[in-house]
């Protein structure tokens, strides 16, 4: 997360001193792909360089050591704690403490969550500079009042809130000495990171969509051994809307070097020459040669981050090929990485199993991929299973 002037001096805050009412077990404890949920949003929270807090009912609950326990400030007048506001209260007294602005804030009943909802409001904040409070707001209008950022400007209103008795963190959300900016989603993979489990229902819905979920196909193989006409052939064999991201090396008589352009997947199609075709509508990526490369990992981070977002609406995500010149790309690492976390049937490829970056091993071990090694030899066996699998998709792909 990049874009925010507030990042430098913000913190995060993971809600989940909650009393879990409907649910009646604690939430931070339920357990979701062998990870708890508490374990599974702190794990995605590290990848934020800032101070992280967890906001508890009690001290005496364990919590990763990298994080800082806050027990609420306060209670209502029966002792018992008053929700989500007095985690946010409690969290922005220790900001100020700390000499931070504000803090980003996320419940523990979102297993689904990315930071990339965070870089939403990022953006948000650069263009209506100087607001209180930043929420979230899915595509159906549902506000995530939870899920924001909040100044520490909003401390005094919260006090006099609480000394009222008025708990409801929408009564500060909507206070009329407050600005508050809704920031809406932008396609359904992010409304699907907003998913709240507050209910055995919301569990049981959170599992077996688990259960149930098919796997995205990631093909690995060595140079020739036909990936990409694979993954060509199975595009043009479903018939179906394609995004998501090509790559192609051509050679430059200027420099006798090889560029390598991104260019948008939905070429995938064309029966012209590719070669032409990434070097006119595509963005130079890379330059390599005997060994010699350079990479310019900001177009992966802006163009290939776009193709992979604007995708979502898509029946396929292709994504041909994912590699080591992304080593330095973060946000186009994450944009990779949400699309195996979503619905959208994705098909890539890797480079073969001998190259290794931190970021091939994270897609490779992916607990939504399937990781299929192609060769010379099985590459028609695999493709007569692919299209088997891929065809039952084609008419309702989520």
């Amino acid at each position: 997360m990049t874009n925010g002037k507030n990042i430098q001096r913000s913190g995060c805050l993971i809600l989940c001193g909650g009393r879990s009412g409907r649910m009646k077990h604690d939430k931070a404890k339920l357990v979701w792909h062998d990870q708890s949920f508490l374990e599974i949003i702190c794990a995605k929270i590290r990848r934020m360089a800032m101070p992280r807090y967890v906001s508890l009912a009690s001290t005496d609950e364990q919590i990763p050591s990298d994080f800082i326990a806050l027990k609420d400030e306060v209670c209502d007048e029966n002792g018992g704690f008053i929700g989500p506001l007095g985690g946010i209260y409690t969290g922005l007294k220790q900001c100020v403490r700390d000499g931070l602005d504000g803090i980003y804030t996320v419940p523990v009943d979102l297993p689904l969550f990315e930071t990339e909802l965070f870089d939403l409001i990022a953006k948000a904040e650069e263009t209506a500079l100087q607001a209180d409070i930043y929420i979230l707001v899915s595509s159906d209008g549902r506000m995530h009042p939870a899920t924001g950022y909040y100044r520490s400007s909003v401390i005094s209103t919260a006090e006099v809130l609480i000394n009222n008795h008025d708990y409801r963190l929408m009564s500060l959300i909507r206070h009329p000495d407050l600005k508050t900016v809704f920031v809406p989603t932008e396609n359904a993979q992010q409304d699907r990171m907003l998913f709240n489990v507050n209910s055995p229902a919301d569990y049981e819905t959170l599992t077996k969509k688990a259960e149930h979920r098919i796997k995205h196909i990631v093909l690995q193989g060595d140079k020739g051994a036909g990936k990409s006409t694979l993954i060509r052939r199975l595009a043009q064999e479903m018939q179906c809307t394609a995004g998501g991201f090509l790559t192609r090396a051509v050679m430059s008589r200027k420099t006798g070097y090889k560029d390598i352009f991104m260019y948008p997947a939905s070429f995938i199609f064309d029966t012209d020459d590719q070669g032409i075709i990434a070097r006119e509508n595509g963005k130079l990526c890379g330059i390599t040669q005997n060994g010699v490369k350079e990479v310019y990992p900001e177009v992966f981070d802006t163009y290939g981050t776009q193709l992979i977002h604007s995708a979502s609406k898509k029946q396929l995500i292709i994504m041909d090929e994912i590699g080591f010149m992304e080593e330095k790309a973060q946000q186009f690492q994450k944009a990779v990485l949400s699309a195996f976390d979503g619905t959208v049937p994705v098909l890539a490829s890797v480079k073969a199993k001998n190259i290794s970056t931190p970021f091939l091993e994270e897609v490779r071990s992916h607990e939504n991929v399937r990781l299929i090694e192609l060769n010379e030899t099985n590459r028609d066996e695999v493709y007569e299973q692919l299209v088997e699998l891929y065809t039952d998709r084609k008419e309702d792909p989520r």
